[in-house]
């Protein structure tokens, strides 16, 4: 061997323990516009903040259930500081201009944020609960099954990739969500029924400092993944406008995307809708 080679030591590296050569080779632009990388790269950074932000949730529904609340409630503060973390990424795409958006976005259709699969099981473990179909009372649904029923390519490719995953989530979570689980050890440890529960937690935070740490968390991330939402539909008007559409369709209920995006919001924003109207 040369004298002035340097032998490789054993051990890890830096860049194969976090597989750095496979994370920057998965970025392949479909157009020579400029801005299309940045958009790429913020929307990977979002489903690897997403993905920890499941991990880290799924860990604090077990802590809660195994009666370690304390754990569980540093988990979900996490939990939250993640989605934050997450939310500050749609900076990046507010410097990005109506034109500059126009150059590429032709070539994603009918691709679109809606088909994030990991934010509908962020959905899914917060406790979001299917509500009744309109054509057929026995049999309940998500909210974005009805998107999907009015719009194009976007919501049916969607709904025939990961429904079906999604509602085994769903089945498995049923009964211990966060919400159901906040909800429960209230229940619990106030004597209370639903939102009875979370009034006289409020009337004595003192005697029960640690349910009161609990509820505080909850709305914490409540807060954290209203953010998020707004922030996007602020980049959505910004970057293709208020009136813009879906990217393969209008539909008769939300005319444009930014519209579908402010129902969202009006919707879904309340997560524990029993702590809500307690305190």
């Amino acid at each position: 061997m040369n004298n002035t080679e340097t032998a490789p030591t054993s051990g890890v590296t830096y860049w194969d323990y976090i597989q750095l050569d496979q994370l920057l080779s998965l970025q392949s632009p479909r157009t020579a516009a400029h801005d299309e990388p940045m958009f790429i790269m913020v929307h990977q950074a979002f489903e690897i903040w997403f993905r920890l932000a499941i991990y880290e949730l799924r860990g604090a529904i077990t802590a809660l259930e195994s009666g370690d609340t304390q754990r569980g409630i540093a988990l979900l503060k996490r939990v939250g500081v993640i989605l934050r973390a997450a939310h500050a990424g749609f900076d990046p795409l507010m410097t990005m201009t109506q034109n500059g958006y126009a150059e590429f976005r032709d070539a994603l259709r009918p691709a679109s944020g809606f088909q994030s699969s990991q934010f509908r099981v962020m959905e899914i473990l917060l406790g979001i609960r299917q509500v009744p179909s309109a054509d057929d009372t026995a049999k309940e649904r998500f909210h974005w099954e009805v998107v999907a029923e009015q719009a194009g390519e976007t919501f049916v490719n969607f709904m025939a990739r990961y429904q079906q995953e999604l509602q085994g989530i769903y089945d498995q979570a049923r009964n211990n969500n966060l919400r159901t689980l906040m909800l429960r050890l209230t229940e619990q440890g106030t004597g209370k029924t639903g939102v009875e529960a979370y009034r006289h937690l409020s009337a004595n935070r003192t005697q029960m400092p640690e349910l009161a740490a609990l509820a505080d968390a909850g709305r914490e991330l409540q807060a954290a993944m209203l953010e998020f939402r707004l922030s996007h539909h602020k980049v959505t008007v910004f970057t293709i406008g208020d009136a813009a559409g879906t990217s393969d369709a209008h539909t008769p209920v939300h005319s444009s995307c930014a519209a579908y995006l402010l129902n969202v919001i009006k919707d879904h924003s309340t997560i524990f809708p029993e702590l809500e109207a307690g305190i």
